[in-house]
Parts: C-alpha cells; sequence; structure tokens
C-alpha cells in the first residue's frame, strides 16, 4: 500500500473515530449503558462502556471505503471480505452479549472457534508452517486447529489486559504500529488496510479512554482487536512472509500473550478454573506494589516497545541471535514476576 492510500485510511478512520465515539457516550449514558463503580472495580464514576461498538463501525466504514474507491476489493480482498466481515461480526455480537450481560467463557470460546472456523472457510488459514533455519512444513489436515487455535489465542489476548485506563488501548497501538512498519518493509499491499485502520480509531480512542477514562473497550472492543491481529497476520499472501506473519503478531502482541501465559500457568498451579477470570493479573500486582496507575499503563507501554523492537531486530539481524536474547528477556521476566509476586503475598499476609 503506497504512503498516500496509508494516510488516507487513518485520516477517515480518525475521523470517523472522532465522530463516533464521542456519539457512542452520548448514546450510553443516554440509555444507561454504564459500568458503575463497586468494591472490586477501579473507576469512580459510571462509564460508557460500549466502545466495542465505536470500533465495529469505524473499522469497517473505513475498509469498505478503502475497498470502494480503491478499486482492489476483487483483487486482494473481495474473496475474503465476507468471511471476515462475519467472523468480526460473530466475535463483535458475543462481546457486546458480554457487556450487556455476564456470558459464560465456555459460550465466548464457541464463538471464537466458530470464528476461526469461518475465517478457515475464507481460505484464511496457517498451511504451511514457517520455521526459520528448517524450512517450511505442510500440515495438512491439521490446519484447520492450528488456525482456529491461532485465532483463538491472539483474540484473547488483548482482552486479559483490558484492566486499566489506557492499558490495552495504548499496547495494540504500539503493537499495530510495530506490524505496519514491518508489513511496509515487505512491501505489503492492501491487506494491511486493517492495521491502517485500527491505528486511526486507537488514536481517537486512546484520547477518551486515558486515565480517567470516559470510555471502555469492553469486551466487544478488546476481543475484536485480538481478531484483527488474527485476521492481519493470516490476510498476508507473500510466501516469504509467512515465518514473520506468525511470530511478528506474537511479538507485536508479547505484553498480553505475556500475561496470558502467566495467568494460564498461575491457575494451572494453583488448581483453578483456567478459564475463570480473576483479579491476580499482574497490573493489579503492580498496583497493588503502591504504583499509580500512569505508571502502571507506562510500564506496559514500555515492555510493548520492547516486544516491537525484538520484532524489528529479526527483519534487520540474525534472527536466531535475536530469538536467543527474546527468550532470555522471556525468562528473566518470568522469574522476576513469580519473585515479586510471591514476595508480594507473603508480605500481605504478615500485615494482616
Amino acid at each position: 500500500m503506497e504512503l498516500k492510500s496509508l494516510l488516507v485510511v487513518i485520516i477517515i478512520s480518525f475521523i470517523l473515530g472522532r465522530t463516533t465515539i464521542p456519539a457512542v457516550i452520548k448514546l450510553c449514558y443516554k440509555y444507561d449503558f454504564l459500568d458503575m463503580p463497586g468494591h472490586h472495580k477501579r473507576h469512580r464514576k459510571p462509564t460508557p462502556f460500549l466502545g466495542g461498538v465505536a470500533l465495529f463501525v469505524v473499522i469497517w466504514l473505513t475498509v469498505i471505503a478503502y475497498l470502494i474507491f480503491s478499486g482492489v476489493f476483487s483483487q486482494e480482498l473481495g474473496g475474503s471480505i465476507l468471511y471476515i466481515f462475519l467472523g468480526a461480526m460473530i466475535i463483535f455480537l458475543v462481546g457486546l452479549s458480554d457487556d450487556l450481560a455476564p456470558v459464560s467463557a465456555w459460550i465466548k470460546l464457541l464463538a471464537q472457534v466458530a470464528a476461526g472456523l469461518v475465517l478457515y472457510m475464507g481460505g484464511l488459514k496457517i498451511d504451511p508452517v514457517s520455521i526459520p533455519y528448517y524450512g517450511q512444513i505442510a500440515i495438512g489436515q491439521y490446519s484447520v486447529l492450528i488456525t482456529v487455535l491461532w485465532v483463538v489465542l491472539l483474540t484473547n489476548a488483548v482482552n486479559l489486559i483490558d484492566g486499566l485506563d489506557g492499558l490495552a488501548a495504548g499496547v495494540s497501538l504500539i503493537g499495530i504500529v510495530t506490524m505496519v512498519i514491518i508489513g511496509h518493509l515487505y512491501h505489503l499491499g492492501p491487506v494491511m488496510v486493517f492495521a491502517y485502520a485500527m491505528i486511526g480509531f486507537l488514536v481517537v480512542f486512546l484520547y477518551y479512554n486515558r486515565y480517567p477514562a470516559r470510555i471502555f473497550l469492553g469486551d466487544s472492543g478488546s476481543l475484536q482487536i485480538g481478531y484483527y491481529f488474527a485476521v492481519i497476520s493470516l490476510l498476508v499472501p507473500v510466501r516469504s512472509y509467512t515465518a514473520a506473519a506468525l511470530y511478528v503478531p506474537l511479538l507485536a502482541l508479547g505484553v498480553p500473550l505475556l500475561e496470558t501465559v502467566i495467568s494460564f500457568t498461575r491457575r494451572l498451579i494453583a488448581g483453578k478454573n483456567v478459564m475463570k477470570a480473576d483479579r491476580r493479573h499482574i497490573f493489579h500486582y503492580l498496583t497493588l506494589a503502591g504504583l499509580s496507575y500512569r505508571w502502571v499503563v507506562l510500564v506496559f507501554y514500555a515492555l510493548s516497545v520492547i516486544f516491537g523492537l525484538f520484532a524489528l531486530a529479526m527483519f534487520y539481524v540474525n534472527r536466531l541471535k535475536v530469538f536467543g536474547f527474546l527468550v532470555l528477556f522471556m525468562v528473566v521476566i518470568f522469574t522476576l514476576f513469580f519473585i515479586f509476586m510471591t514476595n508480594l503475598n507473603r508480605f500481605r499476609k504478615k500485615r494482616l
């Protein structure tokens, strides 16, 4: 995609976001779609929670406008766009249902699986799998399973860190900018339109979502963002980019995926339901340790930038060396977190 087209998509998305988000906020106040403060909640006043509605409207109006006026609809996205839309609709509706009234985690998982299957039927799949220094491996009948797991993983990643004002939106913005930079380096075309549309929206949304937030993403928003990350990675058609299409989202979403792995491991070790949400995420522990909300968000932003730099380094530096440093970095982060978590729990028990 040319720089001119990139700027047009971002500008369209930005303008639509600047129009739609305030409208959704007013709608929420008018019809009482508000997240009320409570004992276990951090916000102090009723806050609109339908950011996902604005996201869905802005992304799809932007994408449709670009496809119509650019003339690339039938060339590169025409065969997949309907499937992408259907998958997005599934994710949006199950997230919106959960925002309005709690939905079982298993129902949400089933919806995510359905969205993954829809994408697979639309030709968006992982096959073959490219492994650096080994080559491509055809996975055949396992492609549907791996594709669905990939969609479920990325769809849930952003949702897990959506616990502080500006956290999920900011981390997602850093991640999508990373993917756009690498997509530009690989000279990708219209398939990156979703990434450009997300940038325009997230810039505006972050303005309204920063502390103290005037609107929340809600599940309908955070799940959508993760879904679009999965879509972008599956859309990439260039064979030489196949390996990067898999590891770039993993690094761009390094922070939420790190949180996902830590939460899953922690619940598994404790013998708890891995599907049940709790308030023992990394950002919860950091606030318990005395860090202000703003500092916790800045810490996560810094980690996101580091992961983004790892992704960029794999384009310029020997990937094996970069991977080695990445593994070392992950080991250090895991070790520091569990030491920190253990000491904080001991300190809290002593005070009690």
